[in-house]
């Protein structure tokens, strides 16, 4: 959604869990009448909004409507946004402290919050307040889910009577990711990211993200990706892709992303950093190195701590901000987003 500027020094929520005031919390009120069976009321909730990387992705063609056919390994890190969201009588509000981020309806919370059924009772409204801490225009995905986050939270605000599935339809009306970040974890995500497929969760690396600050447009990346676009390997098609093993994933990780992304070389044309950075990571040590969904962040996977140290530091003296962080597992991801 809209643009965020990097900052020289980036930190995600906490790097190694939820900070106290970042996790999930609730406050409740008894209803005005009713005595003391009546259930308490929800009026006001926290949750995170993580944010994620893609491991490989792959443009196999584009649809009659112009959206492109993709298949993608996303992975959930500990980075994330803080959404709260306070019950109102009637309405939606929105407000945001970045303000490069929009806080009215192309804003995809506020989208994600208005596709829902109206609720049945009061409340039937909602003030949600985010607090960024995902750059935008980076490919980290932090419109979508900040959208996903909105409709777990109002699911929950508002009593609404829906199973998973049913916020899946919805999801996959606001936008390409918002499926997978009901979800979490390790997915292959297909057709145009919409549909997703939970892999085994992938463990025992760390990640690096460097942003150049030059945020990119979704559609300006696709639309030079559109110009010369060629058939790709199916990701899932892949001799080393096994996404029924139950044992240790750790190597496909290098795997995935060697594989590549094929937008990258029209992002670069934008913000020829990105080749850059990506030079950069392999140099000081990271394992694999790829750029994000369609730009600009570019992350480095590494298995040595004084390797990701080095590079923490000379991605900062060299004027980029740079985010140390873990990939989070589906079960941790759902315990936070609840």
């Amino acid at each position: 959604m809209g643009q965020r500027p990097a900052r020289g020094d980036l930190h995600p929520g906490h790097s190694r869990g939820v900070r106290k005031q970042d996790a999930l919390a609730v406050s409740n009120r008894t209803g005005s009448s009713g005595g003391e069976g009546r259930p308490r009321e929800l009026i006001r909730l926290n949750l995170p909004a993580h944010a994620k990387i893609n491991l490989c992705l792959k443009i196999l063609g584009r649809r009659p409507d112009g959206l492109h056919e993709i298949e993608t390994v996303a992975q959930t890190v500990d980075l994330h946004d803080t959404l709260t969201f306070e019950a109102r009588a009637e309405g939606i509000t929105l407000e945001v402290d970045d303000p490069a981020v929009p806080s009215g309806p192309e804003n995809l919370a506020f989208r994600a919050a208005a596709a829902l059924p109206a609720p049945r009772s009061s409340p039937r409204g909602v003030h949600i307040r985010i607090s960024k801490a995902i750059p935008a225009g980076t490919g980290l995905g932090g419109g979508s889910s900040d959208a996903a986050a909105t409709l777990l939270g109002l699911r929950r605000l508002w009593r609404l009577d829906l199973a998973d599935r049913d916020l899946e339809a919805v999801a996959s009306t606001i936008g390409a990711d918002v499926p997978f970040f009901l979800h979490g974890g390790t997915a292959l995500l297909t057709g145009t990211g919409t549909t997703v497929k939970p892999l085994p969760d992938l463990g025992g690396y760390e990640i690096l993200v460097v942003v150049p600050g030059v945020p990119l447009a979704t559609r300006e990346v696709y639309a030079g990706a559109s110009a010369s676009l060629t058939p790709a390997l199916k990701i899932s098609s892949m001799p080393a892709f096994k996404p029924t093993l139950k044992g240790d994933l750790r190597e496909e990780v290098e795997t995935w992303v060697r594989a590549g992304n094929d937008l990258e070389p029209f992002a670069r044309s934008l913000c020829p950093a990105i080749g850059e950075i990506r030079v950069r990571l392999e140099t000081a040590g990271a394992v694999a190195a790829a750029m994000t969904g369609s730009g600009s962040a570019v992350f480095g996977v590494f298995r040595n701590p004084a390797a990701i140290e080095r590079a923490l530091a000379e991605a900062r003296a060299s004027g980029f901000g740079a985010i140390r962080c873990v990939p989070l597992r589906r079960e941790d991801y759902q315990r936070r987003v609840g």
